[in-house]
């Protein structure tokens, strides 16, 4: 009896063990399946989302990025003229506290005259780069430039010349400087047109940091402006001119390229394997083991990473196009937003939150160096004013048609650039991003500051 319990049991056992195995090996099919649709749909959505930038006009490849920048065929290009000048370039050799702007010297408040120490600090300096000099004047009457940089190198891309850019505007400053202090106006006057054509030699540049270079530079030279201004009697022509420099500065959409750079750059890098390796090395994320970065590719969350990448820097073309005083709003939602997704996903998405760039600090520096030339521009259609009239206009609707076609607008809340006369000269200034009127209210130098305070973006002159 017992025996054929056994046996029968046995048979059952034999007719199941089947069925089970065919069980599993269905179910393991059907997750091999859709595993395989997952990444098919990713790599689908991934595309589709490339197909509609494409058709914007816009680079999605290293490849496409390098064409794009470009200049028209035959053009005399300017960048060569401006890495033959720092071929001829001399670094300064004397006491560093000596020389301001290029040291860590400092310049005098804006109406006080330099010192005989910085005087001849900065006549060394200028006499020792003579020939540079003379051929960044020479690049500033070339139309169109392209530094040679090859973006089909991906991550091995090089930007060298930005620091030489950096380099020639505080060079081209200190000799706007001196040509004020020695009442030479029209050679002061000449310096800042050269020193905002190299500014603008990485206007078409994509990618943030060349961007973020121009930015920085076009605030150096309304600073010197400033002194100048302050400083030496110039012409209505002159500040006419200087005027239009301003205004042509004034590239609304070029943070918006830079973004398009870091759109092909984060692409080239969720498409090869060996950049995710480089990546993570060059932002000190070496730790993580290569199985790990292996498996987050084999389980489709570099494409899944890659589509909300994509889709973080569309916005962010966009927020850059949008009206400029709608900007910061914009970009202030979109990196919070971004923010909290990072916040609730795991950490082995790590390439995103590796490429997320600081959306809203880019846009607000941006916003800062519109803001820092478009007082400038106000201050020199007073200036003008004053000089034709003999007194300040009341304000700066009388200035309109006459010195400017319309009061430039605060980029950051889209009323008109405010305008406040002193007890000597007047200030215009825009909010700032603190969205805070503080009533003109000047930063003072880093060493003054106090934690806490806030303060506008200002255009002082005193005289």
């Amino acid at each position: 009896m017992d025996n054929n319990v056994t046996d029968t049991h046995a048979k059952m056992a034999a007719r199941w063990k089947p069925k089970w195995f065919y069980a599993l090996a269905v179910a393991l099919c059907i997750i091999i399946a859709l595993f395989l649709l997952l990444r098919l749909h990713l790599k689908s959505q991934l595309q589709a989302r490339l197909r509609v930038i494409s058709a914007e006009g816009y680079p999605v490849s290293c490849e496409e990025l390098d064409q794009w920048y470009s200049i028209p065929q035959g053009a005399e290009n300017r960048a060569y003229v401006i890495m033959n000048a720092f071929g001829h370039f001399t670094q300064w050799t004397g006491k560093w506290e000596d020389l301001p702007i290029a040291a860590s010297g400092e310049l005098p408040g804006r109406t006080e005259p330099l010192s005989d120490k910085t005087r001849t600090a900065i006549d060394t300096y200028l006499e020792d780069n003579r020939q540079a000099l003379e051929i960044l004047h020479e690049a500033a009457d070339i139309e169109h430039c392209r530094y040679p940089v090859d973006f089909t190198a991906g991550l091995n891309l090089r930007l060298s010349h930005l620091h030489d850019v950096k380099t020639g505007v505080r060079l081209l400053g200190l000799e706007t400087i001196m040509y004020a202090e020695n009442n030479q106006p029209e050679l002061a006057v000449h310096s800042m047109e050269s020193a905002f054509a190299l500014a603008k030699s990485v206007e078409n540049e994509p990618t943030l940091i060349s961007q973020l270079v121009r930015l920085a530079c076009l605030n150096t030279n309304v600073q010197f402006l400033e002194r100048v201004i302050n400083r030496a009697d110039l012409t209505e022509e002159q500040l006419s001119r200087l005027g239009q420099e301003l205004h042509n500065a004034q590239d609304l959409s070029a943070i918006s390229r830079g973004f398009v750079g870091e759109l092909c750059q984060g692409i080239y890098v969720f498409k090869n394997p060996q950049a995710q390796g480089q990546l993570l090395r060059l932002v000190g994320n070496s730790s993580l083991p290569l199985p790990v970065l292996a498996a987050y590719r084999a389980v489709g969350l570099a494409e899944s990473d890659a589509v909300a990448y994509v889709d973080l820097m569309y916005d962010c073309i966009k927020t850059n196009q949008l009206p400029i005083s709608e900007r910061q709003r914009a970009a202030r939602a979109l990196n919070d937003a971004v923010e909290s997704k990072i916040a609730e996903i795991s950490r082995i998405h790590v390439l995103l939150r590796t490429l997320m760039p600081a959306m809203a600090r880019v846009t607000e520096l941006d916003l800062r160096a519109v803001a820092h030339l478009r007082t400038a521009q106000v201050g020199l259609a007073v200036e003008r004013y004053r000089l034709k009239n003999g007194r300040l206009p009341g304000s700066l609707a009388e200035l309109v048609p006459a010195y400017l076609n319309a009061v430039p607008k605060d980029p950051f809340d889209g009323r008109d650039i405010r305008y406040k006369k002193l007890d000597v000269g007047f200030v215009l200034y825009s909010i700032g991003e603190d969205q805070s009127d503080d009533g003109g209210r000047e930063k003072p130098p880093r060493r003054e500051k106090v934690k806490g305070d806030s303060y506008d973006i200002t255009f002082v002159i005193k005289r």
